[in-house]
C-alpha cells in the first residue's frame, strides 16, 4: 500500500512472544497448500475487505503506522465503524506528486486489480477523498520482517521462521514471474505477517513488466529511481549498471 512498509502494530491484539509457537502450529497448513490452486485463492479469513465501504466518513483513524511510497503516504490503522473491522489505510495527497508518482499510483492501484495470490499484497478497495488516494488493505497484526526483526529478534530469528516467511516470498515472486514481472523491491519491510500467520510480500510500486511489444525482455537496463536509502536493497545487475 510499498502498501505496507511500517512497524508492528501496538494496537493489535497480538502477543508477540508466542510468534514462532503460532509459525509452528499454523506453518502446515500454508505450507501444504496445492500451488496448482494458487490463483483462484482469495484472502483469507479476516484478510477479506472486499466488502467494505468506500466512504471516509465510515472508517475511523486510530493510530500511525509508517509512511510508504518515498514519504508521500501515510498508513494507519482504520476501525470501519459499519462493521467494526481493523484495516490498514494508505493515504497519498496527490497534490505532492509529481507527474511519474501519479503514474507509479496508477500503475500500482490496476496492478492490484491483475494479480490474485494469497502471499501478495493487493489492495482490494481504492477511492478519492478531496485530493487524497485512499488505498485499503488488510491489516497485518504482526508487522513487518524488519519490524519484528529490531523488535523481538535483536539475535535473528530462528532457521524455522526465517524458512517460513521466505516460502510465503517465493510463492509471490514465483506467480509475479508466470506472470511477466519482477519485484525490485524485495526487501524485510515489504514481508508483513498477518495475525492468521499469513506472509505477504507488498510493495507493488517496485514491480517491472518484462514485457515489451509482446515479447519477454532478457534484461532490465534502465535504473530505476530510487532515494539512497533503497540502495542496500537492489539487485546486484542493477547496481553494476
Amino acid at each position: 500500500m510499498s502498501f505496507l512498509d511500517c512497524s508492528c502494530i501496538s494496537h493489535a491484539q497480538v502477543q508477540p512472544v508466542d510468534i514462532e509457537e503460532r509459525y509452528e502450529d499454523t506453518s502446515h497448513q500454508f505450507l501444504s497448500c496445492d500451488g496448482s490452486e494458487y490463483t483462484l485463492q482469495g484472502p483469507a479469513g479476516g484478510d477479506d475487505i472486499t466488502g467494505l465501504s468506500p466512504d471516509p466518513a465510515h472508517y475511523q483513524l486510530l493510530s500511525k503506522l509508517g509512511k510508504g511510497f518515498n514519504n508521500l503516504s501515510q498508513v494507519s490503522m482504520a476501525w470501519h465503524i459499519p462493521t467494526g473491522q481493523l484495516v490498514a489505510v494508505k493515504q497519498t495527497n496527490l497534490d505532492e506528486c509529481t507527474e511519474e508518482e501519479l503514474l507509479q499510483l496508477m500503475n500500482e492501484v490496476l496492478l492490484s486489480r491483475l494479480f490474485r495470490h494469497p502471499n501478495l499484497l493487493t489492495s482490494r478497495l481504492v477511492f478519492c477523498s478531496s485530493c487524497q488516494l485512499w488505498v485499503l488493505t488488510p491489516l497485518m497484526a504482526y508487522g513487518s520482517a524488519d519490524a519484528l526483526l529490531r523488535t523481538y529478534f535483536p539475535d535473528g530469528m530462528s532457521e524455522s521462521l526465517i524458512a517460513y516467511l521466505l516460502y510465503g516470498v517465493l510463492k509471490a515472486l514465483e506467480y509475479l514471474h508466470r506472470m511477466g514481472y519482477v519485484h525490485r523491491g524485495v526487501k524485510a519491510s515489504h514481508i508483513l505477517l498477518s495475525e492468521e500467520g499469513r506472509v505477504y510480500l507488498s510493495g507493488l510500486h517496485s514491480i517491472y513488466s518484462m514485457m515489451r511489444d509482446g515479447k519477454r525482455m532478457r534484461a532490465v537496463f534502465d535504473m530505476p529511481h530510487h532515494s539512497p536509502a533503497l540502495l542496500p536493497w537492489l539487485s546486484p545487475e542493477l547496481l553494476r549498471q
